[in-house]
């Protein structure tokens, strides 16, 4: 029997290579995909976030409706609609959502909307703040384009589904008094199964260039991914990037009294370290954990009795009253570079994310 020719060892080696390149690759992919299909939804939502994000608001549209035991199912009526968001509102699961007021309106406009919706990110920046939202698995996104074409958006540049869509204020004021300036400009992105929309095109354009992944992303930046990673699936939450919470959450917006107050309170505890990173979330059993972010694990460790002494001791700015008048604090830890306080609201009902997030609060302070 004829042997075949053994190749030539230069055909082995690169044959060998090439194996080796494509295993590889594989490995790669495999773990990026694997990596994707673990996020949990807030995760997801700040890897399609712009990284100048100061402030961002998730709302978790599929485990707020879970949560209210309701499915609208696929074209769900507006008495329906309206029924779900007031009980969102009521239960504070819609508490930072930028569109629960004009939910009945986007779905039978836009077709999508918190009624459908798996979640929902409103991102906040010096420049300019944008929605995005991913619509149900299996969106017919040339629908959507049919339904801005119908409402009077100009289609993009090429005549393509995807791109940015523009409406402007007066387009978006007489199709329903419920929409927000935020729908002036309306992105597609078929690919990534997102909408993005904005009060400006330029920025429109730009969150959409980072949710397609041409951009630099916010879960990118030191602290928002350990963030995040402890907010776990929370239904409903606010994160400050770097020391952002300092200014936007801090005590310069209270009366001069109560800054003082303030400064006495933290010198009672022995002082803090700047803050790297803030979020709240609020879980579907109305827990709300508190999150403070640092640089390292020893400022965590040095602050952690000091943020749980601040939280249930006297909190100026609140009217008199303190935060453990209305939540009792039942853990508080350092993990990491973190110190994480779970509170639980003291009633069953009345708001708790919201409660905390607007106005000043001392133990989000540097």
């Amino acid at each position: 029997m004829q042997r075949r020719p053994r190749p030539r060892r230069r055909t082995v080696l690169v044959a060998g290579l090439l194996a080796l390149v494509l295993v590889a690759g594989l490995v790669v992919v495999g773990a990026w995909l694997w990596r994707r299909a673990d996020r949990t939804p807030l995760e997801d939502a700040l890897a399609h976030a712009p990284q100048d994000a100061l402030r961002v608001a998730f709302t978790d549209w599929t485990r707020v409706r879970a949560t209210l035991e309701v499915d609208l199912g696929d074209t769900p009526e507006r008495e329906a609609i309206e029924e779900m968001v007031a009980r969102a509102y009521d239960t504070d699961l819609a508490a930072v959502s930028s569109i629960d007021e004009s939910a009945a309106a986007l779905q039978e406009i836009y077709g999508f909307g918190p009624a459908t919706a798996r979640w929902e990110l409103y991102t906040q920046s010096r420049e300019g703040a944008a929605m995005v939202l991913a619509p149900p698995e299996g969106t017919d996104f040339g629908v959507l384009a049919g339904n801005l074409r119908r409402a009077g958006y100009d289609a993009p540049s090429g005549g393509g589904v995807a791109g940015t869509w523009d409406g402007g204020i007066d387009l978006v004021a007489q199709l329903d008094p419920t929409l927000t300036p935020s729908l002036q400009y309306v992105a597609l992105l078929p690919e990534q199964g997102l909408v993005v929309s904005s009060d400006t095109a330029g920025y429109a354009t730009a969150t959409a260039e980072a949710a397609r992944g041409d951009a630099d992303v916010v879960a990118d930046r030191p602290g928002v991914e350990d963030l995040a990673e402890r907010l776990g699936t929370s239904v409903a939450a606010m994160l400050w990037t770097g020391d952002f919470a300092c200014e936007d959450l801090s005590m310069a917006s209270a009366a001069e009294d109560e800054q003082e107050q303030a400064k006495a309170l933290v010198e009672d505890v022995g002082g803090v370290n700047p803050l790297a990173g803030f979020a709240m979330g609020l879980d579907a059993g109305r827990t709300l954990q508190v999150v403070a972010h640092f640089e390292d694990e020893a400022r965590a460790r040095e602050d952690l009795r000091p943020r749980a002494r601040l939280v249930v001791g006297e909190t100026p700015g609140r009217g008199g009253g303190s935060v453990a008048d209305d939540y009792e604090l039942t853990r508080s830890r350092a993990v990491g570079s973190d110190v994480l306080l779970d509170l639980r609201p003291r009633r069953d009902d009345g708001f708790v994310l919201s409660g905390l997030y607007e106005g000043p609060l001392v133990f989000a302070t540097c």
